[in-house]
């Protein structure tokens, strides 16, 4: 007879294997973490899958299984580059390969878009039915039914992540493996054999590598385990731009294939090291960057030789601290911490601007850390730090 596992989301099954499972799958979307095992009323959804199961509500089952929800499921998938754009790309050539094969008349409806595709697939799960018949080489929907709702040609990662995009981000994704482990075909600890792929973050410094981990640690726990930061203690690494440009071209030279992401400080010296690797031919797992503009530094208070002025210090003045939020960069009088101006790069032509008191704004934001409730915190205090993690979550879309 055999065991089976399956993948279900919002209660629907998706993926369906006898006797094993799909560990690529496993290693997308989930965590070692994610792996639970525990007790519950046993459910009816097996009726979806086999049509004439019995089940009886007063009893307990035991599963062993993965669980997540699709919000999670898909940003870790977007992390490695999965996006609308890519999925609807990838669809339209899966399309046009069933178009070439001759066998599939839905294939030729000109109406057949992603849109289309997108509904479906929210259609079929939503009415909690799962069809098998031979119409599926005639009618759309009917061929998703048989193929568990992905199309021959797709990339696995962008069907998965088209069938997450379209739920609610709490829909609960599970990993059923309850029968396959108890039948013996595989090991009670899949979760071991989870070996997540590690984004090396390269930055400027220490501290930039510290407040970014805090950050993660703190709104994206889902996502922190997939990036790995520079040890600036263990290596006595040398930090600077410039020493930054000498790690990414050595990596560049090593051949390494983890996905590597350089991010450089929104100032002056950042953007002088920045146009030097513009000269330098990248491979595609190496993406660099810099901190994003920040609108109320379009307005912000600089010390200079005619004393107290305000201005626009976006790409001249942009350290990590700018982004440690209004709060960290305000002293007790009601005022923000001044930039100071120093040298002037000729090369492209902008002074070079630092924040006054930087060991003041570093504390505040150790405290602010310390001190964090998830129930109590006011967003508008780290939305800056955060569109720096936004920026790392797109780098490769």
């Amino acid at each position: 007879m055999g065991s089976y596992s399956e993948l279900y989301i919002a209660d629907y099954p998706i993926v369906t294997s006898k006797n094993s499972y799909y560990e690529d799958i496993v290693k997308m979307i989930f965590q070692k973490s994610d792996f639970k095992i525990l007790e519950r009323p046993l459910s009816n959804r097996n009726m979806i899958t086999w049509g004439d199961a019995y089940t009886n509500n007063n009893e307990l089952e035991n599963v062993k299984a993965f669980f997540s929800t699709a919000q999670i499921c898909r940003e870790r998938l977007e992390l490695f580059g999965a996006n609308y754009k890519k999925a609807e790309t990838d669809f339209n050539n899966a399309i046009a390969k069933l178009r070439q094969e001759e066998y599939y008349e839905f294939a030729e409806d000109s109406n057949l878009t992603f849109k289309v595709y997108l509904e479906s697939i929210k259609s079929i799960i939503e009415s909690k039915q799962k069809k098998y018949n031979n119409d599926y080489y005639t009618n759309f929907i009917d061929y998703l039914h048989e193929n568990e709702l992905f199309i021959a040609h797709q990339s696995i990662n962008l069907a998965l992540w088209s069938i997450f995009y379209v739920f609610e981000p709490e829909s609960i994704v599970e990993y059923n493996l309850t029968d396959i482990i108890e039948g013996g075909w595989i090991t009670d600890s899949p979760q071991d054999n989870i070996q997540i792929e590690k984004i090396i973050v390269l930055t400027e410094g220490k501290t930039d590598s510290e407040y970014l981990k805090n950050c993660l640690d703190i709104f994206y726990p889902h996502l922190s385990i997939y990036y790995h930061f520079m040890d600036f203690e263990s290596s006595k690494y040398e930090a600077s731009a410039s020493r930054l440009v000498h790690t990414i071209k050595s990596f560049v030279g090593s051949g390494i294939n983890n996905l590597i992401l350089a991010l450089f400080d929104n100032d002056t010296a950042g953007l002088k090291e920045v146009n030097h690797l513009k000269k330098v031919k990248l491979p595609p797992n190496i993406q660099v960057l810099q901190y994003p503009n920040i609108e109320w530094l379009k307005n912000y208070p600089t010390l200079g030789p005619n004393g107290i002025q305000n201005m626009d210090v976006n790409g001249l003045a942009g350290s990590i601290e700018m982004y440690l939020g209004i709060d960290c960069l305000t002293e007790d009088n009601n005022q923000l911490i001044p930039i100071h101006w120093k040298g002037y790069d000729e090369s492209v032509k902008k002074y070079q601007g630092v924040i006054l008191k930087k060991n003041v704004v570093q504390e505040a934001f150790l405290k602010k850390v310390k001190s964090f409730d998830s129930n109590n915190f006011n967003e508008s205090d780290w939305k800056d730090l955060k569109s720096i993690i936004e920026l790392m979550h797109n780098a490769w879309q």
